[in-house]
């Protein structure tokens, strides 16, 4: 659906500057920005995908977003729509990243090279229909995910306004490329959480791998998030060859423990090969062992490994004791010790800071797609 944009600039001969995203795309009329969602039609800034979505939504355990000590066991009510700020070459979600919208914001296509005559089908939803098949689900939280949530900032804007009033959490999972302004519309609304992927530590990595100048802007969106309330974790994709190297692990870990805190849990998630791979190579078992374990050196309570079966990665202890609190297989629990008053049943450590949220004991692993 077409709406008109927040947070752009009116320049001079029809041109705007876009304000939603560190890329500030200055964009001439009748062309798009780097995102491909946001167009300036006769001088004026406007979304292409307000309530455009790839289906009408999932149920995730909010562990797949990954989210773990925030509301564990939580279902997580997903839903996603196209286009991106990035365009990374290993992108595992290109299908929906890298789709163009249509003026209209009901179907999707592609300029790639190969896949010119390929189109996608989107859903176009109010607000309204979404709270209530939110409510239906029974879902205690929603996540914007999949593609680039920050995008479809006016959209975000008035979903969370709704769900404060139902109770419902909000999830963002972002590159967290967002402008100073952006943020702080979303502090402002009431975003809960958000998992920020920290790609890298150099902006030389993100101009090869993500076609943007810099890591800057990803860095202080989790600061900006984490010092107004919002629950933050952070994932790193661990690429062989691009960013695995031990001193890239940690000065990140170096760099979430200096400015986020100990207390942020971390997410060194595997990779594999996909889109545009910019390595053919699957993250080793051995270089996922090695961060986890720089992690721990580096101070780093909660510090996890994804995308593959990692006995101790996959688990929650206690920062005090390193009493076993939560032991996951894949994404559900095999045992839970915590306190009902949130504390670490071994040492009494308080952990009310650390695991946001009721924990769902009887949380399931299954997906559901409506």
């Amino acid at each position: 659906m077409k709406i008109k944009a927040r947070l752009y600039e009116i320049l001079e001969n029809k041109k705007v500057k876009c304000k939603v995203c560190a890329n500030e795309c200055v964009i001439t009329e009748n062309h798009v920005g780097k995102c491909r969602t946001r167009k300036n039609i006769q001088g004026e800034l406007f979304s292409l995908i307000y309530g455009s979505l790839i289906s009408p939504g999932s149920l995730d355990p909010i562990e797949k977003k990954p989210l773990f000590n925030f509301w564990p066991g939580a279902t997580a009510y997903s839903i996603a729509s196209i286009g991106c700020s990035f365009r990374c070459s290993n992108c595992q979600n290109w299908g929906i990243s890298q789709a163009n919208p249509s003026d209209n914001g009901k179907n999707g296509s592609y300029d790639l090279e190969g896949y010119e005559n390929r189109h996608i089908s989107l859903i176009e939803m109010t607000v309204e229909k979404l709270i209530k098949r939110v409510k239906k689900s029974n879902a205690r939280t929603l996540a914007f995910t999949y593609n680039e949530p920050l995008i479809w900032h006016e959209w975000i804007l008035d979903v969370t306004k709704q769900l404060k009033e139902e109770n419902v959490k909000t999830i963002l999972v972002t590159n967290g490329y967002s402008t100073p302004e952006a943020s702080q519309e979303l502090i402002d609304i009431g975003i809960n959480a958000a998992n920020i992927d920290i790609k890298a530590m150099s902006d030389d990595f993100y101009k090869k791998v993500c076609s943007v100048k810099s890591v800057q802007p990803v860095l202080e969106t989790a600061k900006k998030f984490k010092s107004n309330g919002i629950h933050v974790e952070i994932t790193n994709l661990i690429i062989p060859n691009l960013n695995d190297s031990q001193e890239e692990i940690r000065k990140l870990c170096n760099w979430v423990v200096e400015n986020l805190g100990k207390n942020t849990p971390t997410h060194f998630s595997a990779y594999h090969p996909d889109f545009k791979t910019p390595s053919m190579e699957r993250t080793p078992s051995s270089t996922l062992d090695i961060a986890y374990h720089i992690a721990k050196e580096a101070g780093l309570y909660f510090p996890y490994i994804g995308n593959v079966r990692h006995e101790e990665g996959s688990n929650t202890y206690c920062p005090s004791c390193n009493h076993l609190l939560i032991s996951r297989s894949g994404y559900s629990f095999r045992k839970i010790d915590i306190t009902d008053n949130n504390t670490c049943p071994n040492c009494n450590y308080d952990l009310r800071n650390d695991i946001i949220g009721e924990i769902n004991k009887n949380s399931s692993p299954r997906y559901t797609f409506l």
